[in-house]
């Protein structure tokens, strides 16, 4: 079993949900302090803006694209099926998968538009990234799913802080490509989190149920 109980998660799971959904009412009601806000970011930014640094940039974004992302996260859940750990597998793989789904959703209910003046052209709404909402969950699960597999505890930290160096090098990318706005961003990894706890909670109310129904047996 992946998850203990913690009584501490639904907490965690409520100040993420009310974070995320006073950033969103401040994001449709165009609020005057989010929007100085993501002006002051991009204004930041935009002096570091040249041929070279947007080359990389753009590989930068494509590596952590929603489908790099879902690519990765399938591996992972193919991985964990595979090794006789089909509920976790499963788990994973419908984690991802409905986490899309939710910010497709989120995004086209809340229709922001994307920052004029685009480094390079992108289509679609703004909020929040499908970027960093996949990248966050795929770093999530590296690091509560993958990461405990390594033995040595020295290395675990590390390769736990470059996934975490990661999502922010993919962060800094979208907003220098002025894909995003930076409450886009912040908006994203407050709804991975929510969605990501509440999903913890409902693996471990029905992983006996599901364990017993796969007849698969328990470690």
């Amino acid at each position: 079993m992946m998850f203990k109980t913690n009584k501490n998660r639904s907490i965690l799971t409520v100040v993420y949900l009310v974070l995320f959904l006073s950033l969103e009412v401040l994001v449709t009601t165009k609020n005057a302090f989010i929007a100085n806000f993501d002006t002051q970011i991009q204004n930041s930014i935009t002096p570091m803006v040249n041929a070279m640094r947007t080359s990389i940039m753009v590989v930068v974004s494509f590596i952590g694209s929603p489908v790099v992302s879902l690519l990765l996260a399938m591996f992972i859940a193919i991985l964990f099926y595979s090794k006789k750990r089909k509920v976790d597998g499963i788990w994973t793989a419908l984690t991802f998968l409905g986490g899309d789904a939710l910010a497709f959703i989120v995004k086209e209910v809340v229709h922001r538009a994307r920052p004029t003046d685009k480094v390079v052209p992108d289509s679609g709404y703004s909020f929040p990234s499908g970027h960093i909402f996949g990248l966050t969950l795929l770093v999530l699960i590296i690091i509560y799913l993958v990461l405990p597999y390594v033995q040595n505890q020295e290395s675990r930290f590390v390769l736990g802080l470059l996934a975490v160096i990661w999502l922010l090098v993919v962060s800094f990318a979208r907003l220098y490509l002025r894909g995003h706005f930076a409450s886009d961003i912040l908006g994203s990894m407050l709804l991975a989190g929510t969605w990501w706890k509440c999903c913890e909670m409902l693996y471990i109310r029905y992983y006996q149920k599901v364990t017993s129904y796969l007849k698969i047996k328990l470690d």
